[in-house]
């Protein structure tokens, strides 16, 4: 985020569920690009140089391909970025507008071709929708979609039901405030006073517990001590930038 805030949310349920929400300035972030670089017949290139680039801030980082051809850039933030391999007696190739999601990791394999690396080959990157780098069931909510979708209370939390294997109704009292599941403990949520603090949305991922859901602003637990599955922090929507769900089959770093 920048200021004004670009925040993105990450959500993990089944279950937790992680908020992004700081500047991106002090965000941990934890979203990964890597590959393989080869030549056109398929054998690995040693010692290549990889140079990544954001093409929102500028901001460049440099690895040289390993014994095997491979590299890969960590911790950085969701957005675009654009990708330059170079290595003597091949053409340089830039490979460009390569979309990284909030907390994820993008498998960008590269072919380089023989030639002059005064050369340039550009390629516009491919962002299918297909992850082949771990087995996460996620969903993404973009800026716009947070922007322009109704929440009540204007609270971000509440786009949470978009995501597949999520429940929960969003019925509200007469008071506005939310309506619990049956048998469970909370402050309840979505945030209705400046003077309450802890958001718990009733939303169930899978057949889970509410009190399993996991909230992280830009890979920081956000969780109130007191009450599982509640945020302690609910940004604006202006503050975001992403908000992902990841409902199934999440790293184990997200457990708790």
């Amino acid at each position: 985020m920048r200021l004004r805030f670009s925040a993105f949310a990450r959500i993990i349920l089944c279950g937790s569920i992680v908020l992004v929400c700081a500047a991106a300035a002090s965000g941990q972030f934890s979203a990964s690009v890597q590959g393989t670089v080869t030549d056109v017949a398929g054998a690995v290139i040693t010692d290549a140089t990889v140079t990544l680039a954001s093409k929102e801030t500028g901001r460049t980082q440099q690895v040289q391909t390993s014994d095997g051809g491979f590299y890969r850039f960590s911790s950085l933030a969701p957005g675009l970025y654009s990708i330059t391999v170079e290595k003597a007696d091949f053409k340089k190739r830039v490979t460009d507008n390569v979309k990284v999601d909030a907390e994820t990791t993008k498998g960008v394999d590269l072919s380089l071709e023989a030639g002059g690396i005064s050369e340039v080959v550009t390629v516009e990157a491919e962002n299918e929708g297909l992850q082949r780098e771990d087995a996460n069931v996620r969903t993404t909510i973009t800026t716009k979609e947070v922007l322009t979708l109704p929440q009540q209370g204007r609270d971000p939390y509440e786009l949470l039901r978009l995501a597949p294997g999520i429940f929960g109704s969003g019925a509200r009292n007469g008071s506005g405030d939310a309506v619990f599941f049956p048998n469970s403990r909370g402050p309840g949520g979505s945030n209705n006073s400046i003077f309450q603090t802890e958001n718990q949305v009733p939303i169930s991922a899978n057949g889970q517990r509410v009190s399993s859901n996991n909230y992280q602003i830009d890979g920081t637990s956000v969780n109130a001590q007191r009450w599982g599955g509640a945020a302690i922090i609910t940004p604006s929507q202006e503050s975001i930038k992403e908000l992902q769900v990841s409902s199934s089959t999440y790293s184990a770093e997200d457990g708790r």
